[in-house]
């Protein structure tokens, strides 16, 4: 399977969690809709297109950050100081999968973009520093059968995770891997019946630590020879 394979950095940034109202605190990785959502911005989509994300990456700390923030209530406007939490030094990989025609697309989008790109927050400058596509391809891991890697036949005895990775608890084979549980937005749609108010499909997601070992399962690799990334898709 092709796919699209992006290197972002961001020196800060906040992936604001939903309902977080005395403190703005954000999730390690940017959700799946937050990703989604940039590309369909670059892509200039006026309807939803289906697209296969992974993504993973790793911060250097997390530091707190006063901002001012304003709540509109009918005609009045209030404000107050509010704690946010950011990441900073960010380093993403993330793997797009779609229709070749439409990963062309991001690809040539991305390369002649005319704006600055956030993720996030606007305020949230993404650097890409690398970019380009590879093939995904399934691997058996069976720390039973197998005593050493043999990529060339597609069976591993492990798999060593190298970065913390988002990934679909209904897509996690391996039953001893855990990680902290979150429920993200994925893609959205207009519920007709309530003026139009978004109704969020969501992916129940295990945030999986760098250290942790794949024994067992069917695991996604890109063919990327320097690197081999692990890649667990949102659909």
């Amino acid at each position: 399977m092709k796919v699209l394979k992006l290197k972002l950095f961001q020196e800060t940034a906040c992936y604001k969690k939903p309902f977080a109202m005395k403190i703005t605190e954000t999730y390690p990785l940017p959700p799946y809709s937050t990703v989604s959502g940039l590309i369909h911005k670059i892509l200039e989509a006026t309807e939803y297109i289906p697209l296969k994300i992974s993504i993973q990456g790793s911060y250097e700390s997390i530091f707190n950050n006063y901002q001012t923030t304003y709540f509109y209530k009918k005609d009045s406007i209030t404000s107050m100081p509010m704690n946010s939490h950011m990441l900073l030094n960010v380093n993403l990989t993330i793997h797009i999968g779609a229709d070749e025609k439409v990963l062309q697309e991001i690809y040539d989008k991305l390369i002649n973009f005319d704006e600055h790109l956030s993720l996030g927050r606007k305020e949230d400058l993404v650097r890409i520093d690398d970019m380009y596509f590879t093939e995904v391809e399934k691997f058996e891991v069976d720390s039973g059968e197998y005593e050493e890697e043999d990529y060339q036949e597609h069976e591993l005895s492990k798999f060593d995770i190298k970065r913390p990775i988002y990934i679909p608890k209904s897509k996690l084979e391996d039953k001893y891997i855990s990680g902290i549980s979150y429920r993200l937005n994925n893609y959205y749609t207009n519920d007709a019946n309530k003026d139009k108010k978004r109704v969020w499909n969501k992916v129940d997601t295990y945030y999986v630590e760098s250290g942790n070992i794949i024994n067992s399962g069917t695991i996604l690799l890109d063919t990327d020879s320097k690197e081999r990334d692990l890649v667990y898709f949102n659909i």
